[in-house]
């Protein structure tokens, strides 16, 4: 009896032995890494949104603000102003989207950002002519200088002409896009179009002037990091403790990059880690 019982449990002991020793000899599945450049990932037919982000903290959170998002597709970038000020818009309003919508979104976005601009602008230069008026009653007063008088009349008319002639609103037009790759960092030829006062001899107007990015040397790369419940990543750069993000929508497992791909839109300077 003694001996069956011996047997009946090296029966259970055997089998239970191979299926410990083929668990112990399965892979552990892993997620493959998706690696990302801004420039490469600008050529495809599908857009993907990047977004940009200034402020003079050192990380973005769901409520920084976007001033501007570029579309990068078919190799080319357009840029949509959003709108700042007193109703910024920020990241966790944009994660609620997708992309599709966002686009729709941002040209409608891009022409109130304008309008905003130009009617801050004007309230600046408004001030400016009450200033100048004041100035002008109290010279006129006391009699003063006549060249002075006559300096600051003109000043006055540049600064009334400013005011009233501001430019009519362009819709963003797709650009080249392109980059400069350098050993440690890239600079991104992307353009960013906030309003500003702009005076050329007598046209003095309100527009929005363009403002190349290509000089701002984003050296930090931003591994996927979860905010507003998706992952965001993409590259960073700090001027004067003021720091410049550009942020794309990533998965978890997706790994940054500097543009490496020989093409006629990457400038090289040295060689990409």
């Amino acid at each position: 009896m003694l001996r069956i019982k011996h047997l009946l449990f090296g029966t259970l002991v055997v089998p239970l032995g191979l299926l410990l020793t083929a668990c112990g000899n399965q892979k552990v599945q892993t997620q493959p890494v998706t690696k990302l450049a801004l420039v490469k990932s600008g050529q495809t037919a599908r857009p993907r949104i990047w977004y940009h982000v200034s402020q003079a903290q050192n990380q973005v959170t769901a409520n920084s603000a976007v001033n501007g998002i570029f579309v990068l597709q078919k190799g080319k970038a357009t840029t949509y102003m959003l709108p700042t000020g007193k109703q910024p818009i920020s990241l966790k309003q944009l994660a609620k989207m997708s992309t599709a919508e966002q686009i729709r979104w941002a040209k409608n976005k891009d022409q109130e950002a304008f309008h905003t601009g130009v009617t801050a602008q004007q309230a600046q230069t408004a001030n400016n002519i009450a200033g100048i008026k004041s100035d002008l009653k109290q010279l006129r007063r006391t009699n003063g200088e006549p060249s002075q008088i006559k300096a600051l009349q003109q000043y006055l008319k540049i600064n009334q002409a400013i005011h009233d002639n501001p430019s009519s609103y362009a819709a963003p037009i797709a650009y080249p896009l392109t980059a400069v790759s350098q050993a440690h960092s890239e600079q991104f030829g992307l353009k960013l179009y906030p309003v500003k006062t702009v005076q050329y001899g007598d046209a003095n107007i309100i527009t929005a002037s363009e403002l190349s990015l290509s000089n701002y040397n984003f050296n930090h790369r931003i591994q996927p990091d979860k905010i507003a419940g998706h992952y965001y990543g993409g590259y960073s750069s700090a001027i004067n403790a003021h720091h410049y993000f550009m942020l794309t929508r990533v998965t978890k497992h997706t790994r940054i990059v500097y543009d490496r791909q020989k093409s006629a839109n990457i400038v090289k300077t040295g060689t990409t880690d």
